[in-house]
């Protein structure tokens, strides 16, 4: 059913359906409440493939399922209306009444995505939890003494729910000094921390100047890769590859390792010590691509015990526990290659090390993704450490074409899987079950989404964010039938937020828009008398080419992004 449901054409005509129902029935309601006799009720336009009529309204379904209509007795003064009609005709109705009538549309909108998010709320909505998984080597983050495992509580005075508010706030404050409060070991500690300002892109998809402080939500895989075959690590028998499952204390208790960062300030802790030597399990992987393509970790059925001579270790002279381990001979294993496929295939092998591009030091997997980002050539120079010796090889790349708000973007991308596959960890579930506590959250996230969307619309309007950046029917197909295939809830909240980017866009003042006519209402309304029936058609007119033109130009950037993937997408094509 769900295979179904993700198609993107039954996707965007079940999430279109409901959010042109919906915003019609707000016409529809707030026409009957003032006494409005209504003639037409449609969903979709073109050629009706369902009809009944009850009373003296018609109810029709449309085969473009791309918008609606409610029809008004007396829409206009000149309207001829059929005898027996009861109830206001629209023209004669109080200037009010017609005004709420048509702002009920968009209304319902936002109403519609406030009742989606109140639902989710009260069902319990999971999102990642604003927890550091890494921190950057040099960072800003790292510099203010903030460590993997902290959780950022409040900044700047706002509660932190997930870490998409401390995404937000880091890239809306480069260069600004920040106050934040964090919970480590259950000790609240106030930190000051200044985002370094860094040219990326900000959450509407351009570039500009945003802020970064240094912190990633996934953190590092236990494994480990070796550096020095005459390294103390390597001489205690730590191989490349090897994930540091657990240690063995003097009473036997086994303790076990959750990540790389727990694994390294272990080191440090060991060799400030005076225990002689550590007992711990190790166990080697691989990376392998599942039935989808995927990388998976498959660790070895054996799992072995390695004794750790601490006392042999050198002293701590490093500033960090991933530098002191470093000086042991172990590193993260995230710029080990674990599979190389596509053009890399054959070229990368299992367990190279990758240290430079191009000539540019890789200092850790963060850098490398900026590198890439920023490469436009097909194939790259790469120093890689094989066989503990360092080797300079070429590699293509494969092309991936992305949209982006100045277009289709096309880049190369090294399609390797590394042997050190970070982990994000379990997402929180926001959940409330009071109904009434319940309703200000969902009212707060309508809020914020429709803040999101006002800005983003007003980049497209001022010319910031380039028009290439609308998107039509193929576009709403595809964001339909992506979120369909995350599952019910990714569709639902798709669904609130198109809701309101519907709500937003039927508000532009462009005539035959609700918004249009609420400006027409609005100079009625000033000038004292109604305005001429030759004015609005003339009005109505512009507004139609309008739309019309943005119809266009939607469809145009819809087919230069997404016919081939569309294609493939709706007929099952891989």
């Amino acid at each position: 059913m769900q295979n179904i449901l993700s198609n993107p054409i039954v996707a965007m005509l079940i999430m279109l359906g409901g959010l042109v129902l919906f915003h019609e029935l707000g016409h529809y309601l707030v026409g009957r409440w003032c006494g409005v006799a209504i003639e037409k009720f449609s969903i979709g336009f073109g050629h009706r493939i369902a009809a009944f009529r009850r009373g003296q309204t018609d109810y029709l379904i449309g085969w473009i399922p791309l918008g609606g209509y409610v029809k008004f007795y007396g829409s206009t003064r000149n309207e001829d209306v059929p005898e027996g009609v009861t109830g206001t005709l629209f023209w004669k109705a109080a200037l009010w009444k017609r005004a709420l009538i048509v702002a009920a549309g968009p209304l319902a909108n936002f109403l519609l995505a406030f009742v989606i998010f109140w639902g989710m709320i009260m069902h319990g909505l999971e999102h990642p939890p604003a927890l550091v998984g890494d921190v950057i080597e040099g960072g800003r983050a790292q510099l203010a003494g903030i460590m993997p495992g902290d959780k950022f509580v409040e900044i700047e005075g706002q509660s932190i729910k997930g870490w998409s508010d401390i995404e937000r706030i880091f890239q809306k404050n480069p260069d600004t000094p920040l106050k934040m409060t964090i919970l480590r070991k259950g000790i609240l500690i106030e930190k000051n921390v200044t985002p370094e300002a860094v040219v990326g892109r900000t959450i509407f998809g351009s570039m500009s100047k945003i802020g970064r402080l240094g912190v990633a939500l996934a953190y590092p895989s236990a494994v480990v890769t070796i550096t020095s075959a005459a390294s103390v690590m390597a001489l205690d028998g730590i191989t490349s590859g090897d994930r540091l499952e657990s240690w063995i204390d003097a009473s036997g208790a086994v303790h076990k390792i959750h990540g790389l960062h727990e694994t390294f300030a272990m080191f440090g802790d060991w060799s400030r010590t005076a225990v002689p030597e550590i007992r711990v399990t190790v166990r080697p992987v691989t990376i392998i691509a599942d039935d989808k393509g995927r990388p998976v970790e498959r660790g070895a059925k054996d799992v072995r015990e390695v004794t750790l001579h601490v006392s042999k270790w050198p002293k701590i002279n490093a500033e960090t526990d991933r530098a002191y381990a470093a000086l042991l001979g172990a590193v993260d294993s995230h710029l080990t290659v674990g599979i190389a496929k596509g053009k890399a295939s054959g070229v990368l092998k299992p367990g190279d090390r990758m240290i430079a591009w191009n000539g540019k030091p890789i200092q850790n997997i963060f850098r490398l993704q900026e590198i890439m980002e920023a490469w436009k050539l097909p194939e790259v120079t790469l120093t890689v450490v094989r066989d503990l010796k360092e080797q300079a090889v070429t590699v293509s790349l494969d092309p991936i074409e992305v949209q982006l708000p100045e277009g289709a973007v096309t880049f190369y991308s090294l399609d390797v899987a590394m042997l050190g596959q970070s982990t994000t960890p379990d997402p929180e579930i926001t959940q409330e079950s009071n109904p009434i506590k319940a309703a200000g959250m969902g009212l707060a996230e309508a809020y914020n989404q429709t803040s999101v969307m006002v800005v983003a619309l007003w980049r497209i309007v001022t010319g910031l964010t380039p028009i290439k950046a609308l998107g039509g029917p193929m576009m709403i197909a595809k964001v339909a039938g992506d979120s369909a295939k995350a599952g019910g809830l990714a569709f639902l909240a798709t669904m609130a937020v198109i809701s309101i980017n519907l709500g937003l866009v039927n508000l532009f003042p462009i005539p035959v828009l609700d918004g249009g006519q609420l400006v027409l209402l609005a100079v009625e309304g000033v000038k004292g008398s109604p305005i001429s029936e030759s004015t609005i058609e003339n009005v109505q007119k512009i507004g139609f080419v309008m739309v019309m033109s943005l119809v266009v130009v939607a469809l145009y950037n819809d087919l230069s992004r997404f016919w081939g993937s569309m294609v493939a997408s709706i007929f099952g094509a891989k």
